[in-house]
């Protein structure tokens, strides 16, 4: 019986740690190799160049963070060229539209944003509220990656 409970609660361990982790976004500080594992040893798949971008953590060890990227390619970076900072990228071409669903900005795909909320429902639609170079308002929550608020 004893034993019983010591594996269910590692097991309960390992699950709200990998909760923890599931979820969070961090962000790229400049430039990161995008390795095949944790460690020097393993290859470089892709280097990482545009600064800011927000990645998902799929797993952390005291080096290295395993991570996605929002079109679903994974691997390993280095921890010290990460950023606990948030920020969130266009993954399609889309407009910024004001309160009526009147367009009023183009925002291209890979733009980066710093400030977003999400959930507001305009007409059943959801939406982020985003500033930006002086433009403010709403893009379909679809259209925005980087955030772990629901509906996404």
């Amino acid at each position: 019986m004893h034993y019983k409970n010591l594996i269910l609660l590692s097991m309960l361990n390992f699950y709200i740690i990998f909760i923890c982790y599931a979820q969070d976004f961090i962000s790229i500080k400049s430039k990161s190799n995008l390795r095949a594992g944790p460690g020097q040893q393993y290859p470089i798949n892709w280097t990482l160049k545009l600064p800011n971008m927000p990645v998902k953590v799929l797993e952390k060890n005291s080096t290295y963070t395993r991570v996605e990227l929002y079109d679903g390619t994974r691997g390993w970076v280095w921890n010290a060229t990460v950023s606990k900072k948030k920020f969130y990228i266009i993954i399609e071409d889309t407009y910024i539209f004001d309160k009526n669903h009147n367009k009023i900005a183009l925002v291209k795909k890979n733009v980066l944003f710093n400030q977003v909320k999400c959930d507001v429902i305009i007409s059943d639609k959801v939406y982020c509220k985003v500033a930006k170079d002086g433009i403010k308002g709403y893009l379909y929550k679809k259209s925005i990656w980087g955030t772990n608020q629901s509906n996404q």
